[in-house]
């Protein structure tokens, strides 16, 4: 009787410590499934990609803007190269005619203006005057540096500039003739005829002409006014031209000033009326 006892007792002590570490294991387990759920769960990773989804939106956004802000910039550029383009065509359109005119001024439509240039005089034409200085007047053999006679002549134009043409766009063109660089140290004519015209530039944006209203351009010796034949014939083709052209967009703001007019003749459409 005492053994069975005994064994009944030991049975039913395994058994507590059993149903102990049953218990004990159980809440371990509730304990550890509770802590993932809450603090190790699929939360704080949503979070993260939640934050790395809106950054790319972000990045995405940006990088759109400026793709938008390029291509508006590219517009821009070649809008305006085109127009460069137009009228070098327009006025390479007229040379014929513009050699006439300025031969027989009376047989145009408008009168030139009578100011008194000395080796060159303002013509008139639809959508632009235009006035042509022999390069000796301005600059020296080979040279781009201005000769003081040829300060007095741009001083000159600037003030026409000012007074007649406040309203227009100012293009100066340099002209060479076909002999090759040999001494003055330029590349080419295509360089000379960029310097002379540039320091063209300067010289009329000292004398008070807004840097906004003048465009440098150069045709080197690609656009002679006659045949580089003979000595007389180069040196016709050396030459400064300045074309007061009526603005492209309509609006004449004077010099100086700001403003828009309704004006909304172009020097490229009068041109083209002209030539027809």
């Amino acid at each position: 009787m005492g053994v069975v006892m005994r064994t009944a007792r030991h049975v039913h002590r395994r058994n507590n410590i059993m149903s102990r570490r049953h218990l004990a294991s159980s809440a371990c387990i509730a304990m550890l499934a509770s802590f993932f759920a809450v603090g190790c769960g699929p939360d704080a990773k949503d979070k993260r990609i939640n934050e790395l989804s809106a950054e790319l939106d972000r990045l995405r956004g940006d990088l759109a803007e400026r793709d938008n802000r390029l291509n508006e910039l590219t517009g821009r550029d070649e809008d305006a190269q085109r127009s460069v383009r137009d009228l070098n065509r327009e006025i390479a359109d007229l040379r014929d005619r513009l050699a006439k005119a300025q031969s027989a001024p009376p047989t145009l439509s408008s009168t030139p203006a009578s100011t008194d240039m000395g080796d060159g005089k303002w013509v008139s034409l639809p959508g632009f005057d235009m006035i042509s200085i022999p390069g000796e007047v301005l600059f020296d053999s080979g040279k781009a540096t201005l000769r003081p006679a040829g300060k007095q002549t741009l001083d000159r134009i600037a003030s026409d500039i000012r007074s007649r043409y406040a309203d227009r766009d100012i293009y100066v063109f340099g002209h060479t003739d076909d002999q090759p660089i040999r001494k003055s140290g330029w590349k080419d004519n295509w360089q000379l005829g960029a310097e002379r015209a540039l320091t063209a530039v300067r010289h009329l944006i000292g004398a008070g002409i807004p840097p906004t209203r003048v465009i440098q351009a150069n045709r080197g010796e690609f656009q002679p006014r006659v045949a580089n034949a003979n000595d007389n014939a180069r040196r016709q083709n050396r030459r400064v031209e300045f074309y007061a052209v009526i603005r492209r967009g309509g609006g004449s703001d004077a010099l100086g000033a700001t403003g828009t007019d309704t004006n909304s003749s172009t020097a490229v459409t009068s041109l083209r009326q002209t030539t027809r």
